[in-house]
């Protein structure tokens, strides 16, 4: 079987995908990843054939035209994404349409924001494949037919009816209790964390006996929204009186930003493995990402969200709905507001118990592994050589 995955737009979307395409390739399946050039050298680092499609689309650049001018907090509105992610994915098509002709996959794999997937596999008759990384704001939970008018014309352009195409299947690695309901066709996957940081310093293993904080901000959110956004030093500032080990966690290029700005005893992990930091610690700061998200839901982890954002306040309002964590915009997160969240997050076992619930319900989905052959049998259906109804993946499978 060749399965296709599709990515554009930000690096921490494809990283949600990778264990499954690594969960393929260990199967003994084919698999070839399909990308923008800025995320060729993402994609090559995890260990996959990547082949460049389209130009340099720049999404980081394009979301800050819109926002610029806007406020930070959550009343800022970025227009229509969907429009956006329309346009990347026009810039993409030929070069990717041509690529999934001439090598023919039996499936297509693509994350919601990369809108040139679908039209992939439909270009080349193969099984379309949705993987959500979070809290579905994309589609919303209905599909194809929730997207706007230059979908419709981006297929008419290769000569295929949108409305012909079969609907997608939604391979959903967000928990239940943080999904959007309504999505038909749906295949639970288990969350596995991956990034192309991958160093552990010795001290993430090492504790001191007091309660550990981590404060990140992800691998893209400066790239997207710029500078400003970058609140670490003023949280950092407001925590540090606190009897806490308190700990940051930044790529390289936001290391910049924090230079002479560190409160003395605050450790610094530049470019290390978050998956290997999270163990260790008792709440995570972050912007409302889903990468940092679902990574501190897998540990059991309270969770503080500072959002500054539209999408980020989406999924941190399904977070904090469950009780496992506190949502803020920017403007309502100052020095006494944040020691006074930290300290409740930290004493009520409240937040803990109901983290725990959705770490217990992350770990009862079937691994990557697992649902591989859900895929073989999707692809089998769509040959004829076996029905649709069999496609359901057993929980709890080995």
């Amino acid at each position: 079987m060749r399965v296709l995955f599709v990515t554009a737009v930000l690096p921490s979307h494809y990283f949600v995908m990778a264990p499954f395409a690594w969960a393929l390739r260990a199967a003994g399946h084919e698999v070839c990843v399909a990308a923008q050039p800025e995320l060729v050298e993402t994609v090559a680092r995890s260990g996959l054939p990547v082949v460049p499609v389209g130009g340099e689309a720049d999404f980081a650049a394009r979301y800050r035209d819109r926002t610029a001018g806007r406020p930070a907090g959550a009343g800022a509105r970025p227009g229509d994404p969907k429009a956006l992610f329309c346009t990347v994915a026009d810039g993409m098509a030929d070069d990717l349409v041509a690529f999934a002709r001439r090598w023919r996959p039996d499936a297509v794999v693509w994350e919601p924001t990369t809108l040139a997937g679908p039209l992939a596999a439909a270009a080349c008759g193969a099984v379309s494949l949705r993987y959500l990384w979070g809290p579905d704001i994309v589609g919303r939970g209905i599909g194809r037919h929730n997207l706007p008018p230059q979908f419709a014309e981006l297929f008419a352009r290769f000569g295929i009816d949108v409305d012909d195409i079969p609907e997608w299947w939604n391979i959903d690695a967000c928990p239940d209790d943080l999904q959007v309901t309504g999505n038909t066709q749906r295949v639970p996957v288990r969350y596995v964390p991956y990034s192309n940081s991958q160093h552990v310093p010795d001290w993430f293993l090492r504790r001191d006996g007091r309660k550990r904080v981590c404060v990140t901000l992800g691998i893209t959110m400066t790239e997207v929204a710029g500078g400003k956004s970058f609140f670490a030093p003023r949280v950092l500032d407001a925590l540090a009186e606190l009897d806490i080990d308190l700990v940051t966690a930044v790529v390289p290029t936001q290391r910049p930003l924090l230079e002479g700005r560190v409160p003395d005893g605050v450790r610094v992990a530049e470019d290390g493995a978050l998956h290997m930091l999270l163990p260790s610690c008792d709440l995570v700061i972050h912007h409302g990402g889903v990468g940092s998200m679902l990574t501190a839901a897998l540990y059991g982890l309270p969770q503080l969200t500072i959002t500054q954002m539209p999408d980020q306040s989406f999924y941190s309002g399904y977070l904090a709905g469950t009780g496992a964590s506190v949502h803020l915009t920017g403007d309502e997160a100052d020095p006494e507001t944040l020691r006074s969240v930290v300290r409740r997050l930290l004493d009520d076992p409240s937040y803990r118990r109901a983290a725990d619930g959705i770490r217990t319900a992350m770990l009862s989905r079937p691994t990557p592994q697992q649902i591989v052959p859900t895929v073989e049998r999707l692809v089998a259906a769509a040959r004829g050589a076996a029905p649709t109804r069999t496609c359901a993946p057993e929980q709890g499978a080995a």
